[in-house]
This record gives C-alpha cells, structure tokens and sequence, in this order.
C-alpha cells in the first residue's frame, strides 16, 4: 500500500489536492503493487515532517498487522510537531522508540495501519505542518517583542550597562590576580559577548559583570582586613609587587628549612606552632600569587628576626624591620 508514500510527499511541500491525484493514479495503475515488504533498509525517495522514511517489515501487533517504518535525519522538525499535535500523530501511527540498525537509540516510526487509508495519514501530516507553521509564526513573534524590549533596555540602562562592562574589564586587567582562573574565563566571555540590539551590552551580562566585579572587590577587601595583622601593615600593597612575592617567598622557604621539627620544639628555629603547617604549604608552591602573598607577609613578619638584614630589605623593604 502506498499510504506511507503518500504522507511522506505531503510532508515534502506537495499540496493536498496533488496528493489525493497522486493517490487516485497509483491505484489505478494496471501494475501490480507487490504485498511483500520492500527490501529491509530500502530507501524511499520521498520525507515527512524532515525525515527520510524506510520500511523496514510487516509486523502482527495485538491491534492487528502494521507496516513498520523508521524516520532518518535530523528529527528537531518531527519532535516539535509531536509536541504539538501528538494525539493526531499517535493516532496515524507515528510514534517513538528503538529499532535494529539504530545501536538503542530513540527514532521516529511509523506503525502504518493500511485499513485506515491514506487519507489518516496525509491529514495528520497536513495537521502537524499547519501547527509547525503557526509555532513558527509565533517564535518570530517572541523574538521580535524579545528584540524591541531589548532596544528598550539600551535605551534606558545603556549606558549603566557599559558602565559595569568597563568595570569588569578594568578590574580584571589591573587585579587579574584576585581573579580565580574559573571566574576570569567567565569574565572574558562576558567581555567578549557581541553588544544586543541598541549598541548596548546585554542586561544579564551586565548585571553578571556588576556582581562578579563586586564579589572580587569584597574578596580583596576581606584578604586586607585579615592579614593586615596591625594597621601600619598593608601586606595587600606589598604582595601587589613581584619582587616582593619573590623575596617573601625564598624567606618563607629559610624559614621551613630551619622548621624540621615542624615546631615540636621549643628552639627558636624555624616557625611557631601557629606558622609551621601555612609556612610549610606555602614553601613548597612553585611560586606565590599576590594572596598566597600576603599570608607569608604577615607569618614571616612574626619571625623575622631569623632572617639576614638583607632579605628582611627586600621582603619589608628595611633592614631594622
């Protein structure tokens, strides 16, 4: 039977009046329309609803006998027309499930019930194709009033918006290192977003870009307020310069070596009990970001005294620190 053909081509674009001809001149063709299936895997030279459709057997159901067909290709266009229409689809016999040849996965069939004619089929199709068409429609519509409010916002925030852009930037060039490597890469997608309609950045990426900015100003504010152990002490400012970082990490790395107690020992040698697990941490990084920094700053400065004046120079920046 030549029902599924039939839907199929409806599908393709054909309209329904050349589809009811074309049904009309395949039954009255004077050849014979062989009743054993086509070969398994045998391709149709028509789709439906974007998908290729083969017959792959007869099959005795407890409904009765069905022709099983597989849909092949993309099926987004299938998917959205049985989320659409899935009572008049189901009732056709399109459905979802497994097959041979498709490893388990889901696929689009068809249960083609023959005694149902062809016209079952050709008006599901031409069903799920009108309702395809109006959702179309209806996303257009979305994206446009989508469009126009975001016209709006620019009009209104745009300005604030780039604002919280520039921030974002500036923060993450000039105190990149209170950036973890997690949030910089979400900062430089943000930065690197095309603007949304009206020239402006996006509003949800300028709001992302407001907190995260701020969320690296209170992390740098509450690093200050800790280790700053007394207020002549800005270790932050200090941990800010490379060489310092350097300095503080070599002084760090004195320290644990004459540390081999790990402060059992009351020898004044090495770090204190409150000192001795960060200072072995810390000596043994490759090296120091500014908030590694800053912790050895301050546990060095409780232990100075067993440094040479001249590293004391180049930590503290004076030899009498």
């Amino acid at each position: 039977m030549l029902s599924l053909l039939i839907l199929v081509i409806a599908a393709a674009g054909v309209v329904i009046p050349v589809l009811a001809a074309a049904v009309a001149a395949s039954r009255a063709a004077t050849e014979t329309v062989p009743a054993a299936p086509a070969p398994l895997g045998a391709a149709l030279p028509v789709a439906g609803l974007g998908l290729s459709w083969r017959r792959l057997r007869d099959v005795r159901t407890g409904r009765g006998p069905r022709t099983l067909w597989t849909g092949e290709g993309d099926p987004a266009r299938y998917s959205r027309a049985w989320r659409l229409v899935k009572p008049v689809l189901h009732g056709a016999g399109f459905s979802w499930g497994t097959v041979e040849r498709t490893g388990g996965a889901v696929v689009p069939l068809c249960w083609e019930d023959e005694s149902l004619g062809d016209q079952a089929a050709i008006d599901a199709i031409a069903s799920a194709e009108a309702a395809l068409a109006e959702d179309d429609r209806r996303l257009v519509e979305v994206e446009a009033r989508r469009a126009r409010e975001a016209e709006l916002e620019a009009e209104l925030n745009g300005d604030a918006q780039r604002a919280d852009m520039q921030a974002l930037e500036t923060s993450l060039r000039i105190r990149g290192w209170a950036w973890s490597r997690r949030k910089a890469d979400i900062a430089r997608a943000l930065l690197a977003e095309k603007p949304g309609p009206g020239g402006a950045p996006r509003a949800a990426a300028a709001k992302l870009a407001r907190e995260m900015t701020a969320e690296v100003d209170a992390a740098i504010e509450a690093v200050r307020a800790r280790v700053a152990a007394s207020p002549q002490h800005d270790w932050l400012a200090r941990a800010e310069d490379p060489d310092v970082r350097r300095a503080v990490h070599y002084a760090v790395q004195v320290l644990t070596d004459l540390d081999r107690d790990m402060a059992t020992l009351d020898n004044a040698q090495g770090w204190g009990r409150s000192h001795t697990h960060a200072g072995h941490v810390l000596a043994g990084l490759p090296e120091l970001s500014v908030i590694e920094a800053t912790n050895a700053l301050a546990a060095v400065w409780r232990h100075r005294r067993q440094l040479q004046p001249a590293l004391r120079q180049r930590v503290f920046g004076s030899e009498k620190a």
